[in-house]
């Protein structure tokens, strides 16, 4: 079970990251200044997508964005550098205050990197070269540029979930990235600028090549230090069954729309297994203790950067569903094999709007409502829209496939999953 699912904003296949080409600021420059590479934009999170095309990515040439847009080459260290103090230049992007420009790698569909056949290269798959530019500067410019090319930023979620399968995982890879050296300008050791290496894969302290007099160097520009490089932030979510195996436990949370019910989800904390956080977020947010638990399969997830581990798991028998320990959940309930199935078979049973995943974007903010995030928890709640909390009448709507929330739930209602073992 796991071994061959694959995810919405996975990949299928995904670009060949070639990560070993980063610290080269000559292959990244060949690459930056090829004519067949293509550049994926955003702003504020929301990707440039072709005008009144749902889910259809508008990639750029470098010739369609113009110097001013892309900002300068990556750099290289002075001519007279020691050999330590050249690590702090490669692929640099200097002065500090430049777009972040990221790499994603090489689309090498056409020719795929494998051991098949002694010619393949792979210090140097061929294929066009992917990029993700943050759009910054001039507001002006960029208008004019969405109306000579016909595109227009798209919203976060309602595009990503229209995208084909490997748009979507260049879409992931790339706002994930762009968010990330968005959000850490200054150095958590010290305070200063800083500045991006890598292409786009490291950030640095500017203590390191722009020292400040008097002052000790940035115990950052010693070491290995997590925050030098990207994160991602891993999320537990639990398709939980009960002991026959004919039962799934889910909840809601208060911020949903009506009718709407999804997995538990939570972040595993340090020191954690997926099993140990499986077993913890069930128990904190329904009061149910979790025997076996298995993993399933898992899913990137770019609101903002988190990886979520699917994984099934089996009550123990003779509980009662409580939610007043964390007071995360509205409601949660056991809920039939048969009524989930007719839900994943009915046209609306999955459907969200565009205002939906919008309200879902500015919700989102906190920790935990990331956690609610990415199971699609779209709307905000109106008073006459309270779900029944007996019965089963309440539930009408699961995520979509997108969500690995979705999946899970599919493949338990299709008959797909061979059943966590009984205690």
């Amino acid at each position: 079970m796991g071994d061959n699912i694959v995810n919405f904003y996975a990949g299928q296949p995904p670009l060949n990251r070639v990560a070993f080409q980063r610290h080269s600021s000559e292959v990244m420059n060949r690459h930056l200044n090829d004519p067949e590479t293509r550049f994926l934009v955003f702003k504020d999170g929301k990707p440039l997508m072709k005008k009144d095309e749902s889910g259809s990515i508008l990639f750029l040439t470098k010739n369609q964005l113009g110097d001013d847009e892309l900002g300068k080459e990556f750099g290289v260290a002075p001519s007279d550098a020691s050999s330590e103090t050249k690590k702090y230049y490669e692929t640099s992007r200097l002065p500090h205050t430049q777009p972040p420009l990221v790499f994603l790698g090489i689309d090498d569909r056409q020719s795929p990197t494998t051991n098949s056949s002694s010619k393949v290269d792979h210090l140097n798959p061929q294929g066009p070269a992917y990029f993700a530019l943050d759009a910054q500067g001039d507001t002006l410019n960029w208008d004019e540029l969405l109306e000579r090319e016909n595109g227009e930023w798209g919203d976060a979620r309602s595009s990503g979930n229209n995208m084909s399968p490997w748009d979507a995982g260049v879409y992931a890879q790339g706002r994930a990235l762009v968010d990330w050296n968005a959000r850490n300008k200054f150095c958590p050791a010290c305070g200063s600028p800083t500045y991006s290496l890598w292409a786009g894969w490291k950030r640095n302290c500017l203590s390191s090549v722009q020292p400040i007099e008097g002052k000790e160097p940035c115990f950052s520009t010693k070491g290995l230090h997590n925050f030098a490089y990207p994160r991602t932030d891993p999320v537990i979510i639990m398709g939980i069954l009960d002991s026959t195996g004919e039962k799934m436990l889910l909840g809601r949370q208060k911020s949903w729309p009506k009718g709407m019910y999804s997995c538990l989800a939570g972040f595993i904390e340090p020191g954690e297994t997926f099993e140990d956080a499986t077993r913890r977020e069930v128990l904190e947010e329904a009061g149910i203790e979790v025997g076996p638990v298995r993993y399933s399969s898992s899913q990137p997830w770019p609101f903002p950067s988190n990886l979520m581990v699917g994984t099934f798991g089996r009550a123990k028998d003779g509980q009662t569903i409580r939610l007043d320990l964390d007071n995360e959940l509205e409601d949660a309930q056991w809920f039939p094999k048969s009524l989930l199935q007719s839900i994943i078979s009915s046209p609306s049973g999955s459907t969200f709007s565009k205002k939906d995943y919008k309200q879902l974007d500015d919700k989102a903010q906190s920790h935990h409502d990331q956690e609610s995030s990415a199971a699609l928890a779209p709307s905000e709640k109106k008073p006459d829209e309270l779900v029944a909390k007996e019965g089963e009448l309440g539930l009408s709507r699961v995520p979509p496939s997108t969500a690995i929330a979705g999946q899970l739930i599919r493949q338990w209602a299709r008959g797909e999953l061979d059943l966590v073992s009984k205690l």
